[in-house]
């Protein structure tokens, strides 16, 4: 592993960490953000699936695609980095939360909704989704790496990633609409300090 790599791993590796420690830490007040369009999503329990695909594609999927370019596998792992401290410090700032409708039924896609994702992943730290900005991030740095035709079915998974979470009601339109922007600000930010800092 060269030096590179290390620093991707790491830079991962604490996006993580800060994350799980902010996730297990209390809220005092929680508020609710929704608009009324949030209540007329319906929940898609099937769309369990690509929203729980979301660690393995960016933690190891995306890793496995970069690896073979050092540098552009530093600056995934930067990227992320810096997009999850900014989502820390807006989980703080805006103590989101959500209503969940209630979930009946004994299939297998209810069942890992109701009784996995929602038991495990409590209503917190929602705005802007965690999901939707490492996707979109995830997105643009597989366009970036082979153009957008070679990778197209992970982008498109992806993009079912982000829309999982307001089928599956763990997110509501602030949130998502809140990760793009943030996504879309950090990789591009990111992408210009790293080329200014190569030509110099």
């Amino acid at each position: 592993m060269t030096k590179q790599h290390w620093l991707g791993v790491l830079y991962l590796a604490l996006a993580v960490g800060t994350y799980e420690v902010l996730n297990h830490i209390g809220r005092s007040h929680l508020i609710d953000i929704s608009l009324p369009l949030d209540k007329q999503i319906p929940v898609i329990p099937i769309f369990v699936i690509p929203y729980l695909s979301f660690l393995p594609i960016l933690f190891l999927v995306l890793p496995w695609v970069l690896w073979k370019d050092s540098e552009r596998f530093k600056i995934f792992g930067f990227t992320v980095f810096v997009a999850q401290m900014i989502l820390n410090v807006l989980y703080l700032l805006v103590p989101a939360t959500l209503v969940r409708p209630s979930l009946s039924g004994s299939d297998v896609f209810t069942v890992l909704l109701r009784d996995l994702v929602w038991k495990l992943d409590e209503p917190i730290n929602t705005f802007p989704s965690n999901h939707v900005t490492l996707s979109v991030i995830a997105i643009l740095t597989l366009g970036a790496l082979a153009g957008w035709r070679k990778y197209w079915f992970l982008q498109l998974w992806l993009v079912l990633v982000c829309a999982s979470t307001l089928f599956v009601h763990q997110h509501i339109i602030w949130d998502v609409v809140s990760g793009i922007g943030v996504a879309v600000i950090c990789y591009l930010a990111v992408q210009r300090i790293t080329s200014r800092a190569l030509r110099d």
